[in-house]
């Protein structure tokens, strides 16, 4: 994928500071499972493109800093110039975070969904995951066949 233009500008939430873009809206609980997965409740997490971004921009800014310095000395010993990585750092951390939380919740949560939802242990559900080689939508279509024909697991 390629990098976007850096958004500028938006109105952050004071507890989100660290992201740039709009979260994903997710169905409510008692949605069909099957109905998230289509949403893409369970897909892969942004953030860590995003993080990679932050990484990728601040460059950007402080090659921009670098062509604009008027001072003397080394424009990369400046404590503004530090600041940019600084902030890219801290962003690319908290972005770091939230993906790896959120990829787990997804993944305990697609977990539980699909054990609940055609009555197989926990274990068999991830285990399953861990063969299967196709999306989401497919895996919950494969093992609702099974299910159906109701082959040992």
């Amino acid at each position: 994928m390629r990098r976007p233009l850096k958004p500028s500008r938006r109105k952050r939430s004071p507890f989100y500071w660290w992201r740039r873009f709009r979260s994903h809206k997710y169905l409510p609980h008692n949605t069909p499972l099957l109905r998230k997965i289509q949403n893409g409740d369970y897909n892969y997490p942004p953030y860590f493109q995003q993080a990679e971004w932050e990484l990728e921009w601040a460059k950007d800014e402080q090659e921009q800093y670098v062509k604009d310095y008027v001072g003397n000395g080394d424009p990369s010993k400046d404590e503004a110039y530090e600041d940019i990585e600084r902030r890219a750092k801290k962003r690319y951390k908290k972005l770091i975070e939230d993906a790896y939380e959120v990829e787990s919740r997804h993944l305990s949560t697609l977990t539980e969904g699909l054990a609940n939802r055609f009555k197989l242990p926990k274990e068999t559900i991830k285990t399953l995951m861990e063969e299967f080689g196709g999306t989401i939508e497919e895996l919950y279509i494969d093992i609702k066949r099974k299910k159906n024909r109701d082959e040992k697991f």
